[in-house]
């Protein structure tokens, strides 16, 4: 009969591996993933900003603006 004992060594070990693994990754994609964050990040600023012009502008024509 086999033990399925876990010892803290094996989970460090497995944590590890897991960060090695994926810091290999992240290095291997560069900055494509920095570049679409700050891409969305710039669209959606923009869009905001539009919004609150535009709901500016209806507040001013609507006469409820504060």
């Amino acid at each position: 009969m086999t033990s399925l004992m876990v010892t803290w060594t094996d989970v460090f070990y497995a944590i590890g591996d897991f960060s090695q693994w994926v810091f290999a990754g992240m290095k291997k994609l560069g900055h494509g993933p920095n570049i679409i964050l700050w891409t969305i990040i710039f669209v959606l600023l923009v869009y905001q900003t539009l919004q609150i012009i535009k709901q500016t502008k209806d507040a001013d024509k609507n006469g409820t603006l504060r």
